[in-house]
């Protein structure tokens, strides 16, 4: 399989990875983007593959239904995850896929041996070996209330949009979105940045080697958020009426700017070589804080494309 060459998540932030590799046999190119927060479920508005010098372009879906247990999923190398709550007892899984190749007869190989596999509640899936083709693939998954998942990409995106429940997401080379979701989410991406809107709960996020992008809802329901940075920026977004806590930290040598009405709420203080940002009192729900990159603390909806 021809190795990807642009993959993201279409979001207000833009969360996966975008990298160039030439491929030594054909010189050419192609992209792959995933819109997991597209309203439509069709794997039309989530996944598409383009790939100019290939003249075959297909698609196609598979759906299963399991029962409602705690799961791991993998996606396909170079393939994303995308997770909501339903109302049904069980899980619904659907793999999108989409490939381009040099004919539709290798195109329809290519579909037809691509599928999930599950085994137990281990899911992931299933490519064919040749190297000829672009492959794009998603997993669409719709989890039951109160769900268990444990995500893991690896160049790609997961995304967990309107989801109650717990779930551990992983990206290495990718991004990672939490929307309108709560219950305890971690997540954790390497080479990525990871997206937080309007979430509740018991929320983690770790980032090494990438953006933090933060917005908050005007109060927090849950245990709290704590999220950190290794070697990359911070945005948060406050609402004007935010009525809860909120500490954000950066190294002494690192940017804290803080813009609007939102400032005057706060106070800056320097402590242990950190600089700080507090408002809402000593024992905040909300931190976040980052190493190596600058801070930007901003009212929520002044700004265009904030997330």
């Amino acid at each position: 399989m021809k190795k990807l060459i642009i993959l993201g998540l279409i979001a207000p932030l833009c969360l996966g990875l975008a990298q160039a590799l030439d491929d030594e046999h054909r010189g050419s190119h192609a992209s792959i983007t995933m819109n997991s927060d597209s309203p439509n479920e069709n794997c039309t508005d989530q996944l598409r593959v383009n790939e100019a010098e290939f003249r075959a372009n297909m698609r196609d879906e598979e759906t299963k239904t399991i029962p409602n247990q705690p799961l791991t999923i993998k996606g396909e190398d170079n393939g994303g995850i995308a997770v909501s709550t339903w109302d049904s007892p069980e899980f619904s899984l659907k793999l999108c896929k989409q490939v381009a190749a040099a004919d539709e007869a290798t195109a329809r190989k290519v579909l037809a041996e691509t599928h999930l596999e599950i085994n137990g509640s281990q899911i992931s899936v299933q490519v064919p070996k040749e190297d000829d083709f672009v492959l794009g693939t998603l997993i669409v998954v719709k989890a039951p209330r109160n769900a268990t998942l444990d995500l893991h990409v690896q160049n790609g995106g997961v995304s967990l949009n309107n989801f109650t429940g717990t779930a551990e997401a992983h990206a290495q080379n990718g991004g990672i979105s939490l929307r309108h979701s709560s219950g305890k989410l971690t997540a954790k991406a390497e080479n990525g940045g990871v997206s937080i809107k309007d979430c509740g709960g018991e929320v983690t996020a770790e980032v090494e080697n990438g953006g933090l992008s933060i917005a908050l809802p005007e109060h927090w329901d849950g245990k709290g958020l704590e999220a950190h940075a290794q070697n990359g920026g911070l945005v948060i977004s406050v609402p004007k009426t935010f009525n809860g806590g909120l500490e954000v930290a950066a190294l002494r040598e690192t940017s804290l700017i803080c813009r609007d009405d939102i400032c005057s709420a706060g106070e800056r203080s320097v402590e242990g070589g950190h600089k700080i940002f507090r408002m809402g009192g000593a024992n905040p729900q909300v931190k976040a804080s980052t190493e190596n990159g600058g801070i930007i603390i901003q009212e929520r909806d002044h700004h265009r494309g904030e997330l």
